[in-house]
């Protein structure tokens, strides 16, 4: 699975686990008032979190989700395929990360390490977000702005 697919996937999964919470960039804000920058954050941490969770508490956690418990099991079940895919990808990222770096893991060392190297890469893109958040608004309030300048009706 390449990276797009890999994106592709944890939006999908976002976006049904996590119910009400928009992923789309420049949605309105969540109604408790919450950023939608933010919230998609949530979104995927608590993806992280289940990614990293055992099959049994990985089910027992998705049967809390309004939109798991309304699937039909055919749906489930290419929905579990799918998180399991991602699960494999996290797995063989973090295993070619330490192939690269030299080490030699055992078993348990393999587990930790995959679940240190998500959590600094999570920590890594959260501190980029923040950093760009001013130049990412200014940029989409640009784009927001052609565009509303280029289609807007011209009644008349």
């Amino acid at each position: 699975m390449g990276r797009s697919e890999l994106v592709l996937v944890a939006c999908f999964v976002a976006g049904v686990l996590v119910g009400g919470t928009s992923l789309r960039a420049g949605d309105r804000p969540a109604p408790d008032g919450q950023a939608p920058e933010e919230c998609k954050w949530e979104a995927r941490q608590k993806i992280v979190q289940l990614l990293e969770l055992p099959d049994d508490r990985l089910l027992a956690e998705l049967e809390k989700w309004p939109r798991f418990q309304k699937m039909d099991l055919g749906q489930k079940g290419r929905f579990l395929e799918r998180i399991a895919r991602v699960q494999m990808e996290h797995q063989r990222a973090a295993e070619r990360e330490a192939e690269r770096l030299g080490l030699k893991l055992s078993g348990d060392q393999k587990v930790a390490f995959e679940r240190q190297y998500w959590h600094h890469r999570e920590e890594i893109a959260h501190q980029i977000w923040k950093e760009t958040e001013g130049q990412r608004k200014a940029l989409r309030e640009k784009m927001e702005k052609e565009l509303k300048a280029q289609f807007a009706s011209k009644e008349g």
